[in-house]
């Protein structure tokens, strides 16, 4: 198990990160998720000890190590950067950390290749210049997995991929991680990355850690309004009146029309309701049992749904649903239209500020 108890980062008077505590068990996928600025690299580079802590410590399976050296660590360190050699081949920036470590290279190259998805017969004997972006980060994986570590940090790696590549190797960052039953530390600001590839979460803002858990229990049940927001398209509504009930909580709003009964797993003043985008519908007819009045500005096709933006009514409000397309279709919804933005009591969260 990694453990860190009271991390903390200072630089000058800026709290990088603030008396974050983690524990992250053996053979896991974990991943540091937040906006950018929010600490989670200066985390990730603490645990590697490529920082040193102002305070807190870092242990591994009891051990602390906390003070030592990167090199010492049974960890390695996956840059978004790529890092490769630029003067060597392929094979040369693979075989450079099994040479320094004093381990024998007969054969290990082609195997890190094949676990990384490269051919090595057609790929080893490659300058790195010869490589397309995708090729080289799979390269960086596999020279990282060179040094035999533990655990694996990953600080962005696929950031600066397209969208269908950095798909692809979501994908099979998570098949290597359950491949190899080595532990994984991402750290990203993608919600979509965290969620595909994920066995635990730690969402961090503004250096404290203010949520653990499943990809899914933190979708759906966030701990106030930043994580509904930061963990997935959301419409959120200010909550007029709450009456309370252990589990459970009944909510107004001048916002929106019905009462919401709802589900409650957090304490606390609940002051917002949430609806996803994808929970709503837009329809020119109030017939479930929460609605909004709007005013439909947007109307953007993407495949298969459609996002409808709209404007609320009674207030500056905006919000969007996301729908399916042959359905909308039905409907003779058009730019300009009033309608009604509604949804089902269930799908609704409440949440604190």
């Amino acid at each position: 198990m990694l453990q860190a108890t009271n991390l903390r980062k200072e630089y000058g008077s800026l709290v990088a990160v603030d008396d974050v505590d983690l524990e992250i068990e053996t053979g896991e996928f974990a991943t540091i998720v937040g906006p950018s600025g929010s600490g989670k690299s200066t985390l990730l580079h603490m645990l590697a000890g490529h920082l040193e802590p102002t305070g807190g410590r870092i242990t591994l399976d009891g051990t602390d190590i906390t003070d030592t050296k990167p090199q010492e660590r049974p960890t390695s360190l996956v840059f978004q950067s790529w890092a490769l050699f630029p003067h060597m081949t392929v094979r040369e920036n693979i075989e450079f950390p099994i040479r320094t470590t004093g381990r024998s290279v007969d054969g290990q190259v082609e195997e890190l290749l094949e676990q990384v998805q490269l051919d090595p017969e057609i790929q080893a004997d490659k300058n790195v210049s010869e490589l397309s972006g995708g090729q080289r980060q799979r390269v960086a994986l596999a020279r990282s997995l060179a040094y035999d570590p533990d655990i694996l940090l990953l600080d962005e790696p696929l950031a600066s991929l397209d969208y269908v590549l950095q798909k692809q190797l979501q994908r099979e960052l998570a098949d290597l991680n359950v491949e190899l039953d080595m532990t994984f530390v991402y750290v990203t600001h993608s919600l979509e990355a965290a969620l595909v590839m994920s066995d635990k979460l730690f969402v961090i803002d503004e250096g404290d850690l203010i949520q653990t858990g499943p990809p899914e229990e933190i979708y759906r049940e966030p701990n106030n309004k930043f994580i509904a927001e930061f963990m997935g398209d959301a419409n959120v509504f200010g909550a007029d009146a709450v009456e309370s009930e252990p589990g459970t909580a009944t909510v107004t709003s001048d916002e929106f029309d019905g009462t919401a009964t709802v589900s409650t797993h957090v304490e606390g003043d609940l002051a917002y309701l949430v609806v996803r985008h994808d929970d709503c519908v837009v329809e020119p007819e109030l017939h479930r049992p929460l609605g909004a009045e709007v005013h439909v500005d947007n109307i953007l096709v993407r495949g298969n749904t459609v996002l409808v933006e709209c404007s609320s009514v009674s207030t500056d409000d905006d919000y969007v649903a996301e729908v399916d397309y042959d359905r909308f279709e039905t409907t003779d919804i058009d730019v300009g239209d009033t309608a009604f933005l509604q949804w089902e009591a269930e799908k609704s969260i409440l949440v604190p500020e």
